[in-house]
């Protein structure tokens, strides 16, 4: 008797229903940012409300796959930047390439930097970010008072650039990337400022969570 593959074919059909739910959340989200309405995204997936709440319990549990999924790029992009020839350009390499992915997920950059998920693969992160600092230290192009601290800064200041102009001017913010590496490079002016500790950084991602949270609540 010939097996049933009724199973197998739901399970693909299940799947596919999940990458096209996820890809039509992005583009919703980037569109008309993360409030946007579940039925606007299961219609612009072709599927019903239902198939994407069976998917997807909650709007939340959708925000957070994009997410992981957004993070595992950045983790991905920082890895493959200790590839690049020369070593030392996989700094402004990485920047670049969170620099486009904020543009292209532009709808869920308020969740991404202070999502509280990742966190080994977080410490990764930084661990990689560090070498690609190092090397760009190393080779001259970054001044010696950079510190890691001073990165999570700058992909704030990024992301600002790409929120207030993606409307207008998408590709704008390489502009202001462009300026910022050019400050990164050695000089004998000190700077003014001291930078923000590893405890200011958390303490700044814990309150930007508590006030997405408490805005997600009103």
């Amino acid at each position: 008797m010939a097996l049933s593959t009724e199973q197998p074919a739901l399970r693909r059909d299940a799947a596919r229903n999940r990458v096209k739910i996820v890809a039509a959340a992005r583009e919703a989200f980037a569109d008309h940012g993360v409030d946007v309405g579940v039925d606007v995204i299961a219609n612009q997936a072709g599927v019903g409300v239902g198939t994407l709440y069976r998917r997807f319990p909650t709007k939340e549990s959708l925000i957070d796959a994009i997410i992981d999924e957004l993070f595992e790029q950045v983790t991905s992009l920082a890895q493959d930047s200790l590839d690049a020839q020369p070593p030392e350009a996989g700094f402004a390499a990485y920047l670049r390439g969170v620099g486009q992915l904020q543009v292209d997920h532009v709808g869920c950059l308020s969740r991404l930097w202070t999502h509280t998920g990742h966190a080994e693969a977080r410490k990764e992160l930084e661990s990689t970010v560090r070498q690609l600092l190092r090397r760009a230290q190393d080779a001259g192009l970054v001044r010696r008072d950079v510190v890691y601290q001073d990165i999570s800064v700058i992909l704030w200041s990024l992301r600002g650039v790409v929120e207030t102009t993606a409307p207008v001017a998408p590709n704008q913010w390489q502009r202001y990337l462009d300026l910022m590496l050019a400050g990164l490079r050695p000089s004998d002016q000190p700077l003014s400022r001291p930078a923000l500790t590893g405890a200011q950084v958390d303490r700044v991602f814990a309150i930007h969570r508590h006030r997405a949270r408490g805005a997600r609540g009103s």
